[in-house]
């Protein structure tokens, strides 16, 4: 059996990662008057720095990408369903919008953050990515990198507590993609149940407002 479908992601834990994400995403928005100036200060407090590896063992960190808008997902590499199909819809957006629009499509870095560091080293990156979008970066660390950059980006991960007879177990995590600008600061996220071709309209029109 693959390793990617021994263990079946329960769909109450995905509910749940998503529904404590949300809340975060939406932590001190107020109602009426208040609501755009909340909105404000939680775009504001979405991303920051990071350091970690990417999929070809390299330290990398958001200077290497900075004057480049990032496209994030993050997830893991035993991930039996969500995580896959999440990055389809990346590279079929990605693909879809570089026949809208080439330039964004050129400067547009798309990348995949390891939430479970102690299986997804480099290789295992690097062989993972290899079935989805040859622009996709992968990146990983310690768990002390991990921790810091989910709590930059406002990211739910936790692994479970079951494991199988092989010692293999589950990581509930949020599962959105983030968009960010040039400068490493929040522009939008984005449902992993997006189409493609959606996920590509909306990157065109956010990439042509931050030209």
């Amino acid at each position: 059996m693959s390793r990617h479908v021994k263990i079946s992601l329960s769909i109450a834990s995905l509910g749940l990662a998503a529904i404590v994400v949300l809340l975060l995403l939406q932590l001190g928005q107020d109602s009426g008057k208040g609501r755009n100036a909340a909105e404000s200060r939680l775009s504001a407090a979405i991303g920051g720095a990071f350091a970690l590896t990417d999929h070809h063992g390299v330290r990398r960190s958001q200077v290497d990408f900075a004057g480049r808008p990032m496209l994030i997902y993050f997830g893991f590499t035993y991930c039996p369903d969500v995580c896959p199909t999440a990055l389809d819809i990346m590279g079929g957006a990605l693909d879809n919008l570089k026949t809208r629009d080439e330039a964004a499509y050129e400067k547009l870095q798309p990348i995949f953050i390891s939430v479970d560091p102690a299986r997804d080293t480099p290789p295992v990156l690097r062989d993972y990515l290899a079935y989805f979008h040859p622009r996709l970066t992968g990146l990983t660390g310690s768990q002390a990198d991990i921790d810091a950059v989910k709590r930059a980006y406002k990211i739910y991960a936790a692994r479970g507590a079951a494991e199988d007879g092989n010692g293999n177990y589950n990581v509930d995590h949020s599962s959105f993609f983030y968009l960010m600008d040039g400068n490493n600061r929040y522009m939008a996220h984005y449902d992993h149940a997006v189409t493609p071709e959606l996920l590509a309209e909306k990157l065109a029109e956010a990439l042509a407002t931050n030209r």
